[in-house]
């Protein structure tokens, strides 16, 4: 059974203030958003991001809400739920799971407040705001949700290892609810991008630099957003990352491991 066209009346993107988030309120506005509900901790940004989208494209105006929250708290999905109750706005048609941030180093060299700020912030918000929202989505044709993942979800890395955990749950989580969201006509994508052009490296901590092939954040999004209309379960934005990927299916463990130990040893900042 096809599923009806996707909605954008209403979208609350989270993690909005910078990156994928700012870029992904952009194109949804372009692609006829009404309402946009964005989310961060940065409210300076969000109202530098209400402001430029407020026009609308061709002069049409657009309703944009900034919700100043921080989502790596472990009470910050209720308080941005109450927020959209409070509000009265209408229920979400695209929930955009953007938020989340990553640290380079070893596992023993970060306070464990740190992972468990990465933990809340990677898996526990995202499955939160879903299972609230789920029966917003199932109850109008159309809805649904792109969660951003990573190409670390596919396998572990050393001194990036609490990251690509939480990034292989979100993966898994937004996959095996695909089967359980078909037959309810909502759709749920699981995006995973390699390295983008952002400020993730520098939040990360590591003197990465990201390849000149990287995809670069309006590509990755415009592909998101063509790829949730279609109605698939994952995206791989990128030949190589597409490549790798495969790779990873087929190569020893061990050999993995070592190499991704490698790498990621030598990007870490001094």
């Amino acid at each position: 059974m096809p599923l009806a066209p996707a909605r954008y009346d209403h979208c609350l993107v989270t993690g909005a203030s910078a990156g994928l988030g700012w870029v992904f309120a952009e194109q949804l506005v372009a692609r006829g958003a009404k309402l946009l509900t964005v989310v961060a901790r940065r409210e300076e940004r969000l109202v530098e991001l209400a402001t430029r989208l407020a026009a609308g494209p061709a002069g049409a105006p657009v309703e944009v809400r900034p919700v100043v929250v921080d989502l790596a708290e472990p009470d910050g999905p209720a308080r941005l739920l109450e927020a959209l109750r409070r509000s009265g706005v209408p229920p979400v048609d695209l929930l955009v799971n953007n938020a989340g941030f990553g640290r380079y180093g070893g596992f023993m060299e970060r306070g464990w407040d740190d992972h468990l700020r990465m933990y809340q912030l990677n898996m526990l918000t995202p499955a939160a705001l879903v299972h609230a929202l789920w029966d917003e989505f199932a109850a109008v044709p159309g809805r649904g949700v792109i969660q951003v993942a990573s190409t670390a979800a596919f396998q572990p890395i050393p001194y990036f290892t609490s990251y690509a955990a939480t990034k292989a749950f979100l993966r898994s989580l937004s996959e095996g609810l695909w089967g359980e969201a078909r037959p309810a006509g909502v759709r749920m994508l699981a995006l995973c991008p390699g390295p983008v052009p952002t400020e993730f490296g520098q939040v990360a901590g590591t003197n990465f630099r990201v390849r000149k092939v990287a995809t670069g954040a309006g590509t990755v999004v415009r592909q998101a957003l063509d790829a949730y209309e279609r109605g698939r379960a994952e995206l791989i934005p990128g030949f190589t990352n597409r490549a790798l990927r495969c790779a990873v299916r087929f190569a020893p463990l061990r050999l993995l491991l070592w190499g991704a130990a490698k790498v990621a040893g030598t990007g870490r900042s001094r």
